[in-house]
């Protein structure tokens, strides 16, 4: 009897489990359910748009002291030059831009790649600087002696008010050289846009 009553007690307590999971799933609410927050915004960075134009000042090191050729190419590796970068609409994107030139050329053509890195130093971030890279490739024109260089550069704010920012200019670059240098740049000027990307 005792064991009959026992599994009475048993079916009566599995009904009544099995009543209480039936209003469980019945229910809109699952208790597992995850409530999510609504997360603030994401802060927008602001991009700054402008126009520049560039040229370099006088070439005054020693181009026999960077370069070598080696069977039709003429490798130049981190030559001294310092341009001048000039942007009425953006101040920030303007000043004294020191860099290191190298160049890949063929010493028939005067086609090839170039590469370098700099530091631009405007007047106007309180000590803050830009510091980066450049890359492009030199094409010839119908002049033997005149040459486009489109230029990609990317750099970012070093210290002042433009730290921690990022620059990115497109630069189309006309170089000119001459019989007596040739395929070395003796010049060039340039125009471009860039974009600042603040905090």
């Amino acid at each position: 009897m005792k064991t009959l009553n026992s599994v009475l007690v048993l079916i009566a307590l599995m009904g009544a489990v099995l009543v209480g999971c039936s209003d469980l799933f019945k229910s809109s609410e699952s208790p597992v359910e995850p409530t999510m927050e609504a997360l603030p915004p994401l802060a927008k960075s602001s991009n700054v748009e402008y126009e520049f134009s560039n040229s370099p000042e006088p070439l005054t090191a020693n181009p026999a002291d960077y370069m070598k050729i080696a069977g039709n190419t003429l490798h130049m590796k981190d030559y001294p030059v310092t341009d001048i970068i000039t942007a009425p609409g953006e101040p920030r994107g303007a000043g004294r831009m020191e860099h290191v030139l190298s160049l890949m050329v063929d010493v028939r053509t005067g086609e090839g790649t170039c590469h370098g890195s700099f530091k631009l130093y405007p007047e106007v971030t309180e000590g803050g600087y830009w510091e980066g890279t450049y890359e492009g490739y030199r094409s010839k024109t119908e002049d033997p002696f005149v040459f486009t260089l489109p230029l990609k550069c990317v750099s970012h704010g070093k210290g002042g008010t433009i730290d921690g920012m990022q620059g990115l200019m497109k630069a189309n670059l006309i170089v000119y050289t001459n019989a007596e240098y040739f395929p070395l740049p003796i010049y060039w000027v340039g125009t471009g846009t860039g974009v600042i990307k603040e905090h």
